[in-house]
């Protein structure tokens, strides 16, 4: 887990504007699930996969249990274009 932002912070507002992500799925291995402060600032939450109900994360495009790619998960750095 990462370290607790602080109040200097200039994040910091985004822990205090009520707005909250609603998780749809959990893994006890990802980063992101297991860090409330994604949901408190209101980031992407990581997803169902549509191939077999299982984990891919927020910041992926490849489900965690089968290994399927999601044509349309991130591509700030181009993970999910096929090489």
């Amino acid at each position: 887990m990462s370290p607790q932002l602080k109040p200097t912070d200039p994040a910091y507002w985004m822990l205090t504007d009520g707005y909250e992500t609603v998780p749809v799925t959990h893994s006890a291995f990802c980063y992101i699930c297991n860090d409330p402060e994604y949901a408190q600032m209101g980031l992407p939450l990581c997803r169902v996969c549509p191939s077999c109900g299982g984990h891919i994360a927020a910041d992926d495009c490849e489900c965690d249990d089968c290994d399927f790619i999601e044509p349309d998960g991130p591509d700030e750095e181009q993970l999910c274009l096929p090489s």
